[in-house]
């Protein structure tokens, strides 16, 4: 197997040592290469495909960010690592414009190499190199937006209220509807009309709010962007449909909070891929969804011959850049496929599976997987699963 290439850019010497030692620690798979600043990196690129590329944001001569969008705009191939010793959630949010993740100075040397790791184990799901420009490229990663990091903020904060949370919803207008929307729901069931999202965030919890966030920005980004395959509102109708009906299948077969949460969060983003291929692609996916419709082969197995890669697996990827948890990459990997039978053990993904297959507006009845269902030993537990999301 070939090995991850990564390139470090820092000018300082001591921080070169650094990044040469964390080759050693990240083992015999990973070629770490340095470069003292932009120019000599994007030369080493011209002559070498890297996988990442780091890069400190403080540079003399070419600043990383004038080093990043020249990156981002010849090297589109490359995943961008920014390292930078400012905290700020504006330098964040600047810097995730150019970038796809951002690590603060100093960091904890063991999850920069997890996320480094994880994020190359990631890239064998979009296999394609015109997948790949698409899913690298500025073009087709919706930005999280300021509001998102300032609430990320607020939430790791042990001292943050719910009110403090609450008046950083309230800086984004379609956060709040949809946030009041959800938790009015009849899955959420409150005993009285929620008004306020101080109410609202108590109800849903922070994780869910933390989701939608980012599902929302992620809708808003791709409607503005014209897809004649399919309806961006319906989507985000049956994505949240999926969410809901998700979590309660979580509930019902009894995994724990942690997990329920998880179940609708994958639900909320199992179809981000969708949007990234029809908005990036879009004459491409329109054979998609017109030979899906007339010839009656799924999605996936279209996607998968024409693009080299399923939504499924390009929303993951997405996810997995984005930094969102194993779990729930993993979910929205298989919600199609399945992760491999464990017989009794019902997961997220296969919460999700069901969910999307099951809920009441679905036309995706016939995809349901029955035979890994028999396999896993959960056939006789279809029944009650229709009648509880009768009502999503």
């Amino acid at each position: 197997m070939a090995r991850h290439r990564i390139l470090f850019v820092d000018d300082d010497s001591l921080v070169q040592e650094f990044y040469q030692f964390l080759g050693t620690f990240l083992g015999d798979d990973f070629e770490v290469v340095g470069a003292s600043g932009g120019s000599e990196a994007l030369q080493i690129l011209a002559e070498t495909p890297m996988d990442i590329v780091v890069s400190d944001l403080a540079m003399p001569g070419m600043s990383g960010q004038e080093f990043m969008v020249k990156v981002l705009r010849t090297f589109p191939e490359s995943i961008r690592f920014i390292v930078s010793g400012h905290s700020d959630q504006l330098t964040v949010a600047q810097s995730l414009m150019f970038a796809h993740r951002y690590f603060h100075k100093p960091f904890g040397l063991k999850p920069f190499c997890e996320s480094l790791k994880r994020i190359c184990r990631l890239k064998h799901l979009v296999g394609d190199p015109k997948i790949k420009r698409i899913v690298y490229g500025l073009g087709a990663l919706p930005t999280p937006p300021e509001v998102y990091f300032k609430l990320g903020e607020a939430i790791n904060c042990p001292k943050s209220s719910i009110e403090f949370i609450a008046e950083i919803v309230q800086q984004d207008p379609a956060l709040t509807i949809k946030v009041l929307q959800v938790v009015n729901s009849a899955e959420f069931g409150p005993a009285r009309r929620i008004t306020t999202p101080a109410e609202a965030i108590n109800i849903l919890g922070v994780e869910i709010l933390r989701a939608m966030m980012l599902s929302i920005q992620a809708f808003k980004f791709y409607e503005s962007k014209s897809s004649h395959s399919f309806s961006v509102k319906q989507l985000w109708s049956h994505c949240l449909k999926t969410a809901v009906a998700a979590k309660r299948l979580a509930r019902l077969e009894k995994l724990s909070p942690e997990e329920a949460e998880e179940a609708f969060v994958s639900g909320l983003l199992h179809d981000i891929g969708k949007l990234v291929l029809s908005a990036n692609a879009p004459t491409e996916y329109q054979i998609v969804a017109k030979r899906s419709r007339t010839e009656g082969i799924s999605a996936s197995e279209l996607e998968r011959e024409i693009f080299g890669a399923t939504h499924a697996q390009v929303g993951a990827y997405l996810l997995g850049l984005w930094g969102l948890p194993d779990a729930i990459v993993d979910a929205v990997e298989s919600h199609h496929s399945l992760p491999p039978v464990t017989p009794g053990r019902f997961s997220a993904g296969i919460a999700v599976h069901v969910a999307q297959c099951l809920e009441p507006s679905s036309d995706q009845m016939d995809a349901l997987n029955c035979n890994y269902l028999e396999q896993a030993g959960f056939s006789d537990r279809i029944e009650e699963w229709k009648r509880t999301l009768a009502t999503v």
